[in-house]
């Protein structure tokens, strides 16, 4: 979920596909079928993601499972590895923390969402994550909200919107930490085995940009006197940075040394509510493995058109670091379905089912209306 930045926050913003002079964070140009985040010296770039855990022996194992009629299940956990490499990658959670409350909701009333039974004691100054995972209403499945510690007292969670007109008494719920920087990246440097090189300055350092909203991102790199992380463009430690899973990171890495980004943590069972805003969202796809342009649901939401430059645009990163650009073809006389930009042909399902979505993806909206974008999982998750 995407949120403005708070008050004395860097904020950059990805320059306009327009703009005369870009600077290392200028988003992709419009129109172009590949292309790098640009930069001022990273030529040679990828990014991998490594499947560590056999998931699909997970969905077998969940499978046998039920045919003996076990109703009980474990949610699986696992770790994947995203290998990071000179330039700016596009990373994501793909794994995410355990639930700490579960359970049905007994009222909703405006922002007050009520558990009678709950009795979670939630960390102060943590932020924490409601996800909607069962509802009468369908379209409620995947909802998440950002709630702030404080907004968790007795059996009431409050939370950042009113959802009162999506979800209702009797949906479940799971609630979740966010993870911070510290849980993710560690704050070792990577000279001692870490995942970034810290430095005195941003400028020298390995930099992690956190999405804020409407295409501003917060810059926090790793200070090598203090060993925590900063805000670029502060003096002071800024401890505790949460990371929401709905959101996608890129981490800019600015030396050739080899570097990977362990994430750990639950196989999540059921998609994501995110909003996309006129212009790019970065966005994650919360699977570690097996979401494609085919079953990740974004056809359901994205606006077709006859040409790219006209149609909303989904970016995924390749292992070079460039991105492909991917649109759907409104059809009249020829029938709608993705195509990548530049091409005169649709692809065929095998092809959208081999085209894996990268960690971190980007969506290009075109409308100044925002929508909701409702991505999936694979559809084994369900059974896990």
């Amino acid at each position: 979920m995407q949120s403005s930045p708070g008050q004395g926050a860097e904020r950059s913003i990805i320059p306009k596909p327009t703009d005369k002079n870009p600077t290392p964070s200028r988003q992709p140009l419009q129109g172009e079928n590949r292309n790098t985040i640009p930069k001022t010296e990273d030529p040679n770039q990828k990014l991998v993601m490594k499947k560590h855990i056999p998931y699909s022996l997970l969905a077998a194992a969940a499978a046998c499972a039920m045919a003996y009629g076990d109703t009980a299940y474990t949610t699986p956990v696992g770790y994947s590895t995203q290998s990071l490499i000179q330039g700016f990658n596009a990373s994501g959670l793909t794994l995410q923390t355990p639930s700490l409350a579960a359970g049905a909701l007994d009222s909703v009333s405006g922002t007050a969402l009520t558990d009678d039974q709950l009795t979670f004691t939630p960390t102060a100054g943590r932020i924490y994550v409601l996800e909607i995972v069962a509802a009468a209403n369908a379209a409620a499945v995947g909802t998440i909200q950002e709630i702030p510690a404080a907004s968790i007292s007795g059996t009431t969670i409050t939370a950042s919107d009113d959802i009162s007109g999506l979800v209702a008494a009797g949906d479940r719920y799971i609630l979740r930490v966010a993870p911070t920087l510290e849980d993710i990246f560690t704050t070792v440097p990577l000279a001692t085995g870490g995942v970034l090189a810290a430095a005195l300055s941003s400028g020298s350092a390995d930099i992690v940009w956190v999405p804020k909203g409407n295409g501003t991102y917060d810059q926090y790199f790793l200070h090598s006197s203090t060993l925590a992380f900063r805000r670029a463009g502060t003096t002071t430690p800024t401890p505790n940075v949460p990371l929401i899973y709905a959101d996608g990171l890129l981490v800019q890495k600015r030396t050739t040394a080899a570097a990977s980004l362990t994430v750990s943590g639950e196989v999540k069972k059921v998609g994501t509510n995110s909003v996309a805003v006129q212009g790019f969202n970065l966005l994650g796809v919360v699977a570690p493995v097996g979401l494609n342009l085919f079953n990740s649901g974004l056809d359901a939401t994205l606006a077709p058109a006859l040409s790219v430059g006209s149609a909303d645009v989904v970016w995924v990163q390749n292992p070079n670091l460039t991105y492909t650009q991917y649109f759907r073809r409104s059809g009249t006389l020829v029938e709608s379905g993705w195509r990548v930009s530049g091409a005169s042909v649709n692809l065929t399902v095998a092809q959208a089912e081999a085209v894996t979505l990268s960690p971190g993806f980007l969506v290009q909206r075109r409308a100044s209306s925002s929508i909701n974008i409702g991505l999936k999982v694979p559809t084994s998750h369900s059974s896990f």
